[in-house]
């Protein structure tokens, strides 16, 4: 689902597709020559799709909301579109502030569209205002009754894609028209919050900083200095450092935070080898954090093996390694702990909570140490 809109200002115009990343309608609205500052009222002259929303054509908007409606519609199934422009027409709602309102307003609005089986009808309705319902056949006779009661109570409203009930209640007033509300729109790795003066706002990081400089303005701050940042949920994939991600934010602020989550976001991070790398090293901060994560292909991690068995360094890498060969006659008699232990020194190796790490690279061990920058007196990579 996306939201395609004829948009201009002051004599200049582009066709968008909504949703858009910040940094790419930036470069449309550049190219444009239209203003950059999404703040300013932009002109609808026409949305070509969906027609439902024609209600926006030859209004004043704010882009960045026109944005947010279209990521909010564009996380919804068919049934949940439908649903949304069924309300959204019986409401009359013709201002973006009441259509994002909507979308987090749906269960006050049940749409019916077989009446043939009165379970069916039963269960949809129960869903949609209650958010579930028990999938065991042996409460159908109830889902029946309900589905009946509702038919009969003379509240269905006749619309084109099916019968409209709406619950008499008010609706959520989740937009308040300044602030846009916590919505994780893509794949993230942590969540932060950014509080001014009561008003908070949620990103979902990696972000632009284009991004995040419209979140901070929108509080009302002058700068991310004035906000108060809190480290609020990390993606569960990446538990393990939740601490480690909370540090950086107190530390080194959202920007430290946000380059690191990049990294996380970006390319396919081998967590545990990571944490093995870091708990060696002892690095805390984000950019050697990346710097590790850079070298990760340098490392190897043994994680089946208990702490301090070289025998098992050895037997690994003999298993692994390409240029080495043992007769299988000769395996009783070599001594596997001593070769684990000439591994562990010659390629800086070490015991960590996640597993034995230990260098494999085509160079050595110092040039991640040279990289590394420093954070303590005498740190270095393989010196603890």
């Amino acid at each position: 689902m996306y939201i395609s809109a004829h948009i201009s200002y002051d004599g200049k115009s582009a066709e968008i597709d909504f949703p858009v990343s910040d940094d790419l309608l930036n470069d449309i609205l550049t190219e444009s020559k239209m203003p950059t500052d999404t703040t300013l009222p932009f002109f609808v002259e026409d949305i070509h799709y969906p027609s439902e929303l024609s209600t926006l054509s030859a209004k004043d908007i704010n882009l960045d909301e026109l944005n947010f409606l279209a990521k909010r519609l564009n996380s919804f199934t068919d049934d949940e579109l439908e649903q949304f422009y069924v309300a959204a027409e019986h409401e009359n709602f013709k201002t973006l502030k009441e259509l994002i309102n909507l979308t987090y307003n749906l269960d006050k609005f049940t749409v019916i569209k077989d009446v043939s089986d009165m379970a069916k009808v039963g269960r949809a309705y129960t869903l949609n205002t209650e958010g579930s319902v028990p999938a065991d056949s042996r409460y159908d006779a109830k889902y029946a009754e309900i589905g009946r009661k509702l038919l009969g109570s003379g509240r269905g409203i006749f619309t084109e894609h099916g019968l409209l009930f709406v619950e008499n209640k008010p609706m959520d007033a989740v937009y308040d028209g300044r602030v846009l509300p916590g919505f994780a729109y893509k794949d993230f790795i942590v969540n932060v919050d950014l509080t001014y003066k009561g008003r908070c706002e949620s990103l979902f990081l990696p972000e632009s900083m284009l991004a995040i400089d419209k979140a901070v303005r929108r509080l009302g701050a002058a700068s991310i200095e004035d906000c108060e940042c809190t480290y609020e949920f990390e993606n569960p994939n990446y538990g393990r450092f939740a601490v480690k991600f909370e540090d950086i934010l107190d530390n080194e602020g959202i920007g430290g935070l946000n380059a690191l989550a990049y990294q996380f976001y970006t390319y396919g991070v081998d967590t545990e080898k990571l944490d093995a790398a870091i708990e060696m090293t002892g690095v805390t901060s984000s950019k050697n954090i990346i710097t590790l994560i850079n070298y990760l292909d340098d490392l190897e991690l043994i994680t089946d093996i208990d702490k301090y068995d070289f025998a098992g360094v050895g037997r690994y890498y003999l298993d692994q390694s390409t240029d080495l060969e043992i007769s299988p006659d000769l395996l009783d008699f070599f001594d596997f702990e001593k070769f684990g232990e000439y591994i562990a020194e010659e390629h800086s190796g070490h015991f960590t909570s996640c597993g034995f790490l230990y260098y494999d690279g085509a160079n050595y061990m110092s040039e991640i140490e040279n990289a590394l920058e420093d954070e303590s007196s005498g740190m270095h990579l393989g010196g603890m």
